[in-house]
């Protein structure tokens, strides 16, 4: 597949996620993905059903979640990309009870496609903005 081609299955892929938070439709992400494709989850399994466990814990806690596609890069296999994704805290998450906050998080992305599938979904968010937007966690300075 070219990289344009292998671009495109990852804007389908955040499309299938969109789709999930607004509906709660999992079948546009599953068609994206490989039915062995491995995630990079701190503290949650790196299988699908992991990956599925985190985005009803997002769906629940943030259900007018937003998520915004940066410039997607492209080189083989891999495309890398940035993310931000927007929320309002209105259900408990990580154990964190509701706080009504909106929080804005930015995420960096790498997806590894074979045969048109995302196969591995690798990359970070920040974790620590997010915990210190809900006042979890103090903000510095």
């Amino acid at each position: 597949m070219s990289t344009e081609d292998n671009k495109a299955i990852v804007r389908r892929f955040h499309a299938g996620m969109v789709e999930n938070f607004i509906t709660g439709n999992l079948d546009p992400l599953l068609a994206t993905m490989a039915p062995d494709c491995a995630f990079d989850m701190p503290g949650m399994p790196s299988t699908v059903e992991g990956m599925l466990q985190v985005l009803a814990a997002f769906r629940t806690a943030f259900p007018d979640l937003q998520v915004t596609l940066g410039a997607l890069i492209a080189e083989d296999d891999k495309v890398a990309y940035r993310l931000t994704w927007t929320g309002t805290h209105t259900g408990e998450f990580m154990g964190i009870a509701p706080t009504g906050k909106r929080v804005t998080v930015t995420e960096t992305r790498v997806d590894q496609i074979t045969n048109g599938k995302v196969v591995r979904h690798d990359g970070d968010s920040d974790q620590l903005g997010m915990l210190q937007q809900l006042g979890v966690i103090p903000a510095m300075g």
